[in-house]
């Protein structure tokens, strides 16, 4: 993807309205990674416990598309902003949205867990967060 000049990276937590079942998950990322791509947004989508944390990265004008989207979402509430900044460049350059559906999903669908593995520092530390709260 070129580098834009104006690229930001936002993140944020938020509570499922009730449990995802596989199924709306698998939905809820076909349909984001479709928007994703269409917009040059790219980014990692963390679930764990009915719990979401996401960080996305891309010029400032299609982030504020995907926020205003997610603010809309009717499968969540409790949407808690952490930080809107200017980035040099993106930590998910390849990804239109990596998903890490943590240790439930896994244990539950035990099938993925090849698929979910190997989160980088910040979507740890950002998982950690969300688990904290």
């Amino acid at each position: 993807m070129p580098k834009p000049k104006d690229l930001v990276e936002l993140s944020y937590l938020s509570e499922a309205i009730s449990d995802m079942s596989f199924l709306g998950l698998m939905r809820l990322l076909e349909s984001a990674r479709a928007f994703n791509q269409k917009n040059g947004v790219t980014g990692i989508l963390l679930y764990d416990n009915q719990q979401f944390a996401q960080v996305i990265e891309g010029e400032h004008t299609n982030i504020m598309k995907v926020w205003k989207r997610i603010q809309d979402d009717k499968r969540h509430h409790r949407i808690e902003l952490l930080e809107i900044k200017e980035i040099s460049e993106r930590s998910y350059p390849d990804w239109l949205l990596r998903f890490d559906g943590g240790e439930s999903l896994v244990r539950d669908y035990p099938d993925l867990a090849q698929m979910v593995g190997g989160m980088d520092r910040n979507s740890l530390a950002l998982m950690n967060q969300m688990r904290a709260s």
